[in-house]
């Protein structure tokens, strides 16, 4: 899990549930005067997002067209995009993400990492130059925080309750938005399932760090899923994607991709 640390100096503040967990924005500098509208609309489509893509719940789209009662045809735009993405995640990943499960479609690894993306873009449309966006861990943040320094999201260490693992900080030269996600045992133990062979990882943890949410956290999913024999399965498919990460594997053995150094400090481990 990510979390943004408290800077010095305050700025805006919205906090809301859904999709079974919490959202929080941190905004700093110029705020649109309609900020609130804004948030309440991402919020309503944050539940609009569930209503349509649950599994959990046997009367939205998606699970209506699991069941065979609503052709794909008739699914909304947003949800054929989340299929056609989870689609293209398996390709790339070469089988390691997969929406398919036990002979179902089942595209919750991908749909909030997706809901966060589409957040994050109406964010930026509509004004807001400095932003941090916190999922249940995964972020999106823009900008500076309200101290003028760039935001700095801590990773929670795996291992050792309370304490950070790495600390990431977007580079100052780069004006995109950064994207990190975590995906691990730590929390809600061996969940996760490498699709191709059923293995589950017990003690990996995974931080992918690079510019859009989705596929960042699709990433981070499926490079705890290669980690069987050591990190680097793991590390060749974060770069192969065009990402950088750090994380520790089943021996619980730090390790990063060379490129993780822009991003975070690193020493403590050598």
């Amino acid at each position: 899990m990510s979390t943004a640390p408290e800077p010095a100096s305050q700025g805006p503040r919205w906090v809301f549930r859904s999709m079974y967990t919490v959202f929080s924005l941190a905004v700093a500098g110029d705020v649109p005067r309609n900020a609130d509208d804004i948030v309440k609309e991402i919020e309503a489509e944050f539940q609009t997002i569930e209503s349509r893509l649950s599994v959990f719940q046997p009367d939205t789209e998606i699970s209506r067209w699991r069941a065979g009662r609503l052709p794909y045809a008739k699914l909304s735009a947003e949800t054929r995009a989340v299929i056609t993405d989870c689609d293209l995640a398996e390709e790339l990943t070469g089988g390691l993400f997969s929406a398919r499960r036990d002979g179902e479609y089942d595209p919750t690894g991908y749909v909030k990492g997706w809901a966060l993306a589409q957040a994050g873009r109406q964010l930026s449309e509509a004004g807001f130059g400095s932003f941090c966006l916190n999922g249940g861990g995964d972020i999106i943040a823009r900008g500076v925080n309200p101290d003028g320094a760039p935001w700095q999201l801590g990773v929670a260490h795996p291992y050792r309750p309370g304490e950070l693992s790495i600390v990431v900080a977007a580079p100052v030269d780069d004006g995109r938005p950064i994207a990190v996600a975590t995906s691990g045992t730590a929390e809600r133990g061996a969940h996760i399932v490498n699709p191709l062979d059923g293995w589950r990882p017990v003690n990996s943890s995974v931080t992918v760090v690079g510019h859009d949410i989705a596929f960042v956290d699709m990433a981070a999913t499926a490079a705890v899923a290669a980690g069987r024999d050591s990190s680097a399965a793991p590390a060749a498919l974060v770069q192969r994607l065009g990402l950088e990460a750090f994380g520790f594997d089943e021996a619980r053995h730090p390790w990063w991709t060379p490129g993780m150094k822009k991003y975070a400090l690193l020493p403590e481990f050598k």
